[in-house]
């Protein structure tokens, strides 16, 4: 996945940073690893990613 698109929106506070990628037309939530330069998928949705990461689902 290139690194262009992603649009960041939120730090997970440990470096890490969760980004949509809106150009793709995806409404999927991804974090970007600082630390070897990965993506993965966390969320299909913003509102879902709310809910999971308040809720203590999303770990890193």
């Amino acid at each position: 996945m290139p690194f262009d698109p992603l649009i960041f929106f939120a730090d997970a506070g440990n470096g890490d940073l969760f980004a949509l990628l809106p150009g793709m037309r995806r409404p999927d939530v991804f974090v970007w690893n600082h630390e070897n330069d990965s993506r993965t998928w966390v969320a299909p949705s913003l509102a879902k990613y709310l809910e999971w990461w308040l809720t203590g689902r999303i770990q890193l």
